[in-house]
């Protein structure tokens, strides 16, 4: 009989410990989830997410990401990453371009080559800047010359350069064109 006590006792022990651990395994978990979420994401995974999202037809925001300085970011990777065309994708400054008479942030440039299309680079001093884009797709470019008008009309956005060649918008009309917009990071 002495035993037998001695042994459910053992299994409440087990039973405590096994608690405790779980407990303190829970509270592991969310500290490094806390660590985790601070990690940098990458621009072209940031902006192709949000291309996914807007494509068709819509706006979507790329949230804050990392450009590197001297990685570009341009039309062909931005291609190769969603089911567009790299005609289907322009770049334009946003908030880092002159907006209400400020001072551009020359940090952030678009830049052109005949081989590769435009490009999103950012040439600071620091490694690396954070920040945000707006991705605003539609099916024509009348549709889209319409969305930019409404965000530039709010005064926040500089989105004049909006051309490929002397059109409006992308080059083939009728097919998805998406714009991206960088923004200053909120974070």
């Amino acid at each position: 009989m002495i035993n037998q006590k001695g042994q459910a006792f053992s299994v409440f022990e087990l039973m405590i410990a096994g608690v405790v651990a779980f407990a303190i395994l829970m509270v592991l978990m969310q500290v490094i989830g806390g660590v985790l979420t601070g990690t940098d994401v990458a621009a072209l995974s940031a902006i192709s997410a949000a291309v996914s999202s807007a494509s068709p037809s819509g706006q979507a925001n790329a949230g804050s990401f990392i450009l590197e300085k001297g990685l570009a970011i341009g039309v062909e990777d931005l291609a190769s990453e969603t089911d567009l065309d790299r005609e289907s994708f322009i770049f334009t400054l946003g908030e880092f371009g002159v907006v209400d008479g400020s001072t551009p942030d020359s940090s952030i440039s678009i830049g052109s080559d005949p081989d590769v299309g435009t490009y999103l680079e950012y040439k600071g001093s620091q490694p690396k800047k954070k920040i945000s884009a707006i991705v605003i797709c539609k099916q024509t470019n009348e549709d889209l010359m319409d969305a930019l008008g409404r965000i530039e009309a709010g005064g926040k956005q500089d989105v004049s350069n909006v051309t490929t060649s002397s059109t409006p918008g992308c080059p083939n009309d009728g097919v998805v064109c998406c714009v991206i917009i960088p923004t200053k990071s909120t974070k």
